[in-house]
């Protein structure tokens, strides 16, 4: 049987919905808790009863959207399957997940806060890093299946993912290029996993 959803977590869920607006028209810094408030249609009091302050609500939108993305690109090695064919998989969802407007929206806001908050710029980026957990486990479990080169399993992910990120990340989000179309994400797949196992697969 399915949970029933309560009336405090639906008032949650809409103050997270609310607060992503919010910090996405405005900037964190100029988010107000009010108009937040007005947004979620609930009282201000109700928000701060479920988050004490911006700081804590912010933290709270990265680390929902952060388990999603980790759930959304996970990545298991399984020593039957071509090496190829598991890191497209992965590849394609990491570029579903970069062209999905919430990812982008929170993005902006966090880069817009490294220079004001670097504080909690860095906790932000930290939860990120998080989600890139399962690929790192994927190429030490291939390192020791004997199937890539001896490495570091965490230089080897940012290697991989600054592949993808370099194409369909970075030159959207500072320079305001459109998004790959369908085409131009399966190149960027092809050329990303066949750059890396070209140089790391034995």
């Amino acid at each position: 049987m399915e949970k029933k959803i309560t009336q405090s977590e639906r008032k949650r869920a809409a103050i997270l919905a609310a607060a992503i607006e919010e910090f996405r028209d405005k900037g964190f810094r100029a988010a107000s808790m009010d108009s937040l408030a007005a947004r979620a249609q609930v009282s201000k009091r109700t928000v701060y009863n479920h988050f004490a302050s911006k700081e804590v609500l912010f933290q709270a939108i990265a680390q929902q959207l952060f388990d999603h993305s980790a759930q959304m690109t996970r990545i298991r090695y399984q020593s039957e399957l071509p090496l190829t064919q598991q890191l497209m998989e992965f590849a394609d969802k990491e570029l579903d997940l970069l062209a999905s407007a919430q990812f982008r929206d929170l993005a902006k806001i966090m880069i817009g806060e490294c220079i004001h908050s670097p504080e909690l710029a860095a906790n932000t980026m930290a939860q990120l890093n998080k989600q890139e957990i399962s690929l790192e486990q994927w190429i030490a479990d291939a390192v020791d299946d004997g199937k890539l080169k001896p490495v570091d399993p965490a230089y080897a992910t940012g290697q991989f993912i600054a592949l993808i990120k370099g194409n369909a990340f970075w030159p959207q989000i500072t320079m305001g290029q459109p998004i790959p179309d369908k085409a131009q994400k399966q190149q960027i797949a092809e050329d990303t996993v066949g750059m890396f196992l070209a140089y790391y697969a034995l």
